[in-house]
């Protein structure tokens, strides 16, 4: 195992088959660190006519790392954040939870600063009139915890969803132990620990070799689940798996005949420098060629919202 992995070893302390865990909490610094590596990569990989993007997404996790070092979330506003309601809450009740969490805001202001002359000037003046005017932020902010990605601007989206992903992560960080003994997972679909998508499914490496785990979109935990069943509807009958190459290719796409949905699949067993992030935004030609067979994606990607 790497030193630079953000999955923690197994204990090889305790000796037989070790238990398989339901969550597997992010080593944060680890993560921003390797994303943001991977990013580049990817940028250089695709060249200037098709990499910028990359770059510049590479500078917004950089601006992520920051927040960790230079503002770190308080215990009160982690307390605040897990107190939230994961699902069934309306968009002006999570409005008015949200005025007592001012921590997501100053992430957001520290975002825009930094990558404000890394992006086109249209998306600056737009991410300064956001940062001018709070009330329209947090409607924001909430359009998207919800799932209403097309009521925000793609631009505003990412770096918005950036500032609540670093926050969501800490508060979640802040309580691993209580979380572990008290969330339920079994067969679950969303994050069960802030009820976000997931991003992808990791096939692990290590001494988890070949173990399935769901990557949150929002607050980096994962989740196993059994592989060979579909993450959306748990049927197992028609799962396939689709690739450009082979069934040994390190990005698939695993498909779901009964409910017609996808996940995109990283086989960190095959290749452990990928980042479920920055390579299914890498391989969205293979989302292409499977939405083309009617299927509709169940995830999501925080650096590529839709509208």
């Amino acid at each position: 195992m790497r030193a630079e992995t953000d999955i923690v070893p197994l204990d090889k302390r305790t000796p037989g088959v070790q238990a398989i865990e339901p969550l597997i909490f992010p080593v944060l610094e680890a993560v921003y660190t390797r994303r943001e590596k991977r990013l580049r990569f990817l940028a250089e990989q695709r060249g200037e006519a098709e990499g910028g993007y990359f770059e510049f997404l590479s500078h917004l996790v950089l601006a992520q790392q920051q927040i960790l070092k230079h503002m770190p979330l308080s215990v009160a506003d982690g307390s605040a954040i897990r107190a939230l309601p994961k699902q069934g809450c309306d968009q002006d009740q999570l409005e008015k939870l949200f005025l007592a969490i001012p921590y997501w805001q100053q992430a957001f202001l520290f975002l825009v600063q930094q990558v404000k002359f890394v992006v086109p000037e249209e998306t600056r003046i737009m991410l300064e009139s956001y940062r001018q005017n709070i009330p329209a932020l947090k409607k924001s902010a909430v359009h998207l915890l919800r799932g209403n990605y097309t009521q925000v601007d793609a631009g505003l989206a990412v770096i918005l969803w950036a500032a609540l992903s670093v926050s969501w992560a800490q508060a979640v960080g802040q309580d691993q132990k209580h979380i572990q003994q008290t969330q339920p997972v079994g067969e679950a679909r969303l994050c069960p620990c802030c009820g976000a998508q997931p991003v992808a499914s990791l096939v692990l490496g290590g001494d988890r070799e070949g173990l399935r785990y769901l990557q949150c979109s929002l607050c980096e935990t994962r989740w196993h689940r059994v592989r060979g069943i579909c993450v959306e509807c748990g049927a197992s009958a028609h799962v396939e798996h689709w690739t450009f190459e082979d069934l040994k290719a390190p990005v698939q796409v695993e498909s779901c005949g009964d409910c017609k949905t996808y996940l995109k699949v990283f086989r960190l067993d095959y290749k452990p420098d990928l980042d479920a992030v920055a390579d299914d935004l890498d391989s969205f030609a293979l989302d292409t060629a499977v939405e083309q067979q009617g299927f509709s994606r169940a995830g999501l990607n925080p650096f590529s919202f839709p509208g």
